[in-house]
């Protein structure tokens, strides 16, 4: 999309899963995208929150996250459908999803990135994340991962 749209976020709703599901499976390969049954596990742990951003009623991004310990929030996936990228939406999700798990107490978010996924590796960095550890064949298509982790002391 050449001229830069108007984007919401807003909370999650129970009608947008065909909408994550189908976003997950456009922006990452197959055995990296999750399947509609991990990302209802995302959604159902505890503490687990969603993000969407619309553009005109459509969602075009999303971010899942929740509290995995009580100091250590962690963001599941963020998911910006390609034409759409580049325009801030990841950021302001991103904004959105760690302000919540501070605000719930985490002084850590860890996330995982595909050692391959340069994009997203950079997106991260630049957010302050750094590269802890290789995990290896973490993903379902034996593809390492990095564990990237920030520290969101307020």
């Amino acid at each position: 999309m050449s001229e830069e749209a108007v984007f919401h976020i807003r909370e999650y709703r129970p009608p947008d899963f065909p909408s994550l599901c189908a976003l997950d499976r456009l922006c990452f390969p197959e055995g990296i995208a999750y399947t509609p049954e991990e990302i209802a596990l995302g959604l159902a742990q505890r503490g687990a929150f969603a993000w969407v951003a619309e553009i005109e009623e459509r969602v075009v991004a999303f971010v899942l996250a929740y509290q995995k310990k009580p100091l250590i929030g962690h963001i599941v996936t963020l998911d910006v459908h390609p034409d759409f990228r580049r325009q801030s939406i990841g950021c302001h999700l991103m904004d959105r999803a760690e302000q919540r798990l501070r605000d719930r107490g985490a002084e850590r978010i860890i996330l995982e990135a595909g050692v391959q996924n340069d994009t997203a590796l950079r997106f991260y960095e630049k957010r302050g994340y750094l590269r802890q550890r290789l995990l290896p064949r973490y993903y379902a298509d034996r593809s390492d991962a990095y564990l990237m982790e920030k520290t969101v002391v307020s």
